[in-house]
């Protein structure tokens, strides 16, 4: 044999670490309420009223759950104890309509 191929023979084999490729899913607001195109449609129709005649408001129950988490968040309290009361009326009255 030569004198390369006896170095090749005893060379300590090596592994190398393989990575994968992976992706991660997009996480997207996802709309949940089971509305037909014609409630859509008039619901759009009266937030344009309100828009042109100046109320326009935050309708949220046009909104997804996402729309409304994020909503929340950027929501300014002044008094939280009174704030926490309103809320917790809020989800008895949903409670009590089987909302939950």
């Amino acid at each position: 044999m030569a004198p390369r191929t006896l170095l090749a023979a005893f060379r300590p084999l090596t592994f190398t670490a393989r990575r994968t490729f992976t992706t991660t899913r997009t996480l997207r607001i996802k709309e949940d309420a089971n509305r037909t195109p014609e409630q859509l449609e008039q619901a759009k129709q009266d937030q344009l009223k309100e828009q042109e005649q100046g109320k326009g408001r935050w309708r949220e129950d046009l909104a997804s759950h996402g729309e409304s988490n994020i909503a929340a968040d950027k929501e300014k309290v002044h008094d939280h104890d009174s704030h926490m009361k309103d809320l917790q009326k809020e989800t008895a009255k949903k409670g009590e309509k089987g909302e939950l």
